[in-house]
């Protein structure tokens, strides 16, 4: 439906500039019912939903596997490659390609929404805009480093737009939140209503939620560059807590895209896994994370392996194994994220003794995208007081721990018990902090967003990932996602980043460690 909408606009643009002449005398060749112009509450939702698609889809599989929440069961090919780090400029490349429907979907989107809305003082649709084209090149640049940036999305000036550079980027997003802010509170323009399909903003009161996820987004961005210069990094957090509190995200208020159980509207990740099954297991490094622990969220993340005794037996696979060398049975994820759409030997999801029906299937279809969820929130504040950033704010960074953690156990449909006061938990005796909250932050990102659970293990090392067992770099750690191919072919400004072709090990910016 979007590609449709693109290219009628696309067509009602060209019809328009040729008979712009005609115009002047006479206004026969305008039709009231096709407008040469997209409305603004048609293309807001359209980019918000491709940004869904592509962060809870193959992203999230990819940043699943990278950051070792998956392996790849016996008899599972259709991932293998990435799980052994053999990512290519390929991988991500051609029509629907990640890295192009950003670019030429999404962002584009809200390009044109900004354009637009400016000149016709919608401000309101577009700060939502602004935060959104926020939010989506810092996805890129985070697996990318160095993109195109401050001269993309605007063919009339260049095809070939400058790399630049991750640092500038940062301020860029910094830059885009805080006139975000200031657009929204204008007051002027339509609400978007339905058209915002995030927040459904119909009112002040959804306006104000997106400021505070803006608030939540700066603070993010400011943390991510904690390792690479502390220093600016602590001056824009105490700045954001001096200008707006505790103003982020608030409970229920988690950056969201919900799904149905309609052909075509389900989940990405249910669908990815729905067209190949089996090609996902858990990995060994998450497994022995929540074991020692007895984690309430393990029956929610994991299968019983056999699926047939009423014990539940656990059997993680390490990253980057052969197929013949993989265990006969092992844990897929669960059925909260994939209902019934695994295989396991003979028995499949729909057999009596999985314990997984239809219902599941459907219950999985409907689950959200989420792009930043609301316990994650916690935990960066959490953070930031931990590393003593945050003012003299009065919040408390083990009491935001631990309803982070609560928060996440929540969404799973489980309960907390004795799991915050056990020896590896307690935020009160964990003698590194920072080690503590974002381990916390991986295992509350399981299945949510892969890709933040692998840009945020680059940032601080936590959890420790395993080398994969066979790997193509050396045994070394992927550290980026390499170029892709159509930007190697038809963009040089790409030599100035000095990275060359199919590069996955030199670090990105913020990445020191």
């Amino acid at each position: 439906m979007k590609r449709i909408l693109l290219k009628a606009v696309l067509l009602s643009l060209f019809v328009g500039l040729n008979t712009a002449c005609e115009k002047d005398y006479l206004d026969i060749n305008t039709d009231p019912n096709n407008p040469s112009e997209a409305d603004i509450n048609l293309t807001l939702p359209a980019g918000q939903a491709q940004v869904a698609f592509i962060v809870g889809g193959q992203l999230n599989i990819l940043g699943g596997i990278l950051s070792q929440y998956w392996s790849i069961p016996r008899g599972g090919n259709q991932f293998r490659t990435w799980d052994q780090y053999n990512i290519t400029s390929s991988t991500l490349d051609g029509q629907g390609g990640q890295f192009a429907n950003f670019y030429a979907g999404a962002l584009q989107d809200f390009q044109y929404v900004i354009n637009q809305g400016s000149q016709q003082n919608e401000w309101r649709m577009v700060g939502i805009s602004k935060i959104m084209k926020a939010y989506g090149f810092g996805v890129l640049t985070d697996l990318y480093g160095d993109i195109p940036f401050s001269e993309a999305l605007d063919a009339d000036k260049t095809i070939i737009p400058k790399y630049d550079a991750q640092k500038d980027i940062y301020a860029g997003l910094q830059t885009l939140l805080d006139e975000a802010k200031t657009d929204i509170a204008k007051r002027q323009g339509r609400f978007p209503g339905t058209a915002d399909m995030l927040y459904q903003a119909g009112n002040e009161a959804g306006m104000d939620r997106w400021v505070r996820l803006a608030n939540t987004l700066k603070l993010k961005f400011y943390l991510r560059m904690s390792q690479v210069d502390p220093t600016a990094a602590r001056t824009g957090v105490q700045a954001l807590y001096a200008a707006s509190g505790t103003a982020f995200m608030r409970t229920g208020e988690s950056l969201q895209l919900v799904n149905g159980t309609v052909t075509n509207s389900e989940n990405p990740l249910w669908q990815a896994n729905f067209r190949s099954p089996n090609n996902l297991t858990a990995s060994t490094t998450i497994g022995n994370l929540m074991q020692p622990n007895n984690d309430p969220r393990m029956p929610v993340f994991f299968l019983d392996a056999d699926l047939r005794t009423p014990e539940i037996e656990y059997v993680f696979t390490p990253n980057g194994t052969t197929s013949t060398n993989t265990a006969v049975l092992s844990s897929y994820p669960g059925k909260y994220f994939i209902g019934q759409r695994f295989l396991n030997g003979a028995i499949n999801g729909t057999a009596a003794t999985s314990g997984v029906t239809t219902s599941d299937d459907n219950a999985a279809k409907a689950r959200p995208v989420v792009f930043l969820a609301y316990e994650e929130s916690l935990l960066l504040r959490a953070e930031a007081i931990a590393r003593g950033w945050a003012g003299t704010t009065a919040d408390d960074p083990a009491k935001l721990y631990n309803e982070a953690i609560t928060a996440s156990m929540t969404r799973f449909g489980v309960q907390p018990g004795d799991y915050l006061t056990k020896l590896g938990v307690d935020y009160t005796k964990q003698t590194d902090k920072i080690k503590a909250i974002i381990t916390q932050k991986y295992l509350a990102l399981y299945g949510l967003n892969g890709v933040e659970a692998w840009v945020e293990q680059r940032r601080t090392g936590f959890p420790a990932p395993t080398l994969p067992v066979v790997n193509l770099t050396g045994n070394r750690f992927m550290k980026r996602l390499p170029y892709v191919d159509s930007e190697l072919q038809r963009n040089p400004s790409i030599a100035a980043t000095g990275i060359a072709p199919g590069d996955v090990l030199t670090p990105v910016w913020w990445d020191v460690d």
